[in-house]
C-alpha cells in the first residue's frame, strides 16, 4: 500500500437522521455508520463517550458485550414507519402467505429427503451402519451417516422377553441385565394435578413440587399453527 494512499484524508461519514450511529461491521480503516433505524439511546459505564443512537441489534451487542446501557428509548422510533413488511398485510393475506410458505417447506423437505436417499443408495451401494465416506477428489469427501431406528415394544412385553432371556443359563442372565437400559418417563398428567392441588392451597403438593422443580426444567417449545378447512357439506 502506498504512502499516498495511507496519508490520504479519510472520508467523513455521518449516520442519517434517526438512524444508528454505531460503527458498521463494514468499518475497517475508517468509520462507517450502521444506519439502521435507531431504537435506543445507548451509553457506556465508566466511559466519557456521549450516548449515541443505536438500532436494536447494535444496542443489544453493546449492552451484552461492551458495558453499554440503554439510557432511553429513541423518541423518534414511534414516528417511524414499521420495519416489518408483514404489518401491511391483512389477516387473510398473512395467513395465506404463511400457509403457502409452510406448504413449500413441506414439499421441499419431501423432495430433499427423496434425493438424499437416492444419492446414498447410488454412492454407497453397500453402506455400513455409521459414517460412510467417499473421496470426491481435490480433498472433497462425500459423507453419509447411515442410521437405523431401534424401537422397543411396551414395557410389559420387554420385561417378559428379558425374563425369558435370563432363564437361558448364565449367559442369558448376563445379556438380559445389559441389553436394555430403563429411561424415566415424565407423566404430565400427574404433574398438572400437583400444580392444580398446589394452587388450591395443598401444602403437600407444594412440598412435592419444590422437589420436582429441582430435577425438572420446563421450557417453551415452538408453537404449532394450523388452518383447518371446513368439512364438506353432505349432499
Amino acid at each position: 500500500m502506498s504512502d499516498a494512499w495511507t496519508s490520504a484524508p479519510q472520508p467523513v461519514l455521518k449516520a442519517k437522521d434517526h438512524c444508528c450511529e454505531e460503527a458498521s461491521l463494514s468499518s475497517h480503516s475508517f468509520y462507517i455508520p450502521c444506519n439502521r433505524p435507531a431504537t435506543h439511546i445507548v451509553g457506556w459505564i465508566g466511559r466519557s463517550d456521549a450516548p449515541i443512537r443505536m438500532c436494536e441489534m447494535c444496542a443489544d451487542h453493546n449492552v451484552k458485550n461492551r458495558g453499554g446501557y440503554v439510557a432511553e428509548a429513541y423518541p423518534q422510533t414511534q414516528n417511524l414507519q414499521s420495519l416489518n413488511p408483514f404489518d401491511k398485510l391483512t389477516n387473510d393475506q398473512l395467513l395465506i402467505l404463511w400457509a403457502d410458505k409452510k406448504k413449500a417447506i413441506e414439499v421441499a423437505k419431501e423432495e430433499e429427503m427423496e434425493l438424499r436417499k437416492y444419492i446414498v443408495k447410488r454412492e454407497f451401494p453397500k453402506p455400513q451402519e455409521g459414517m460412510n465416506t467417499k473421496e470426491l477428489g481435490e480433498g472433497y469427501q462425500l459423507k453419509a451417516q447411515v442410521k437405523y431406528n431401534y424401537n422397543l415394544a411396551d414395557n410389559d412385553k420387554v420385561e417378559d422377553g428379558l425374563n425369558r432371556i435370563a432363564a437361558i443359563g448364565n449367559t442369558g442372565s448376563f445379556i438380559a441385565d445389559r441389553l436394555v437400559s430403563w429411561k424415566p418417563s415424565f407423566l404430565l398428567t400427574e404433574y398438572r394435578q400437583l400444580v392444580e392441588d398446589m394452587e388450591k392451597g395443598d401444602a403437600t403438593a407444594k412440598k412435592i413440587l419444590d422437589i420436582v422443580n429441582e430435577f425438572l426444567t420446563v421450557t417453551e417449545s415452538s408453537p404449532t399453527l394450523e388452518i383447518r378447512e371446513p368439512k364438506a357439506k353432505k349432499k
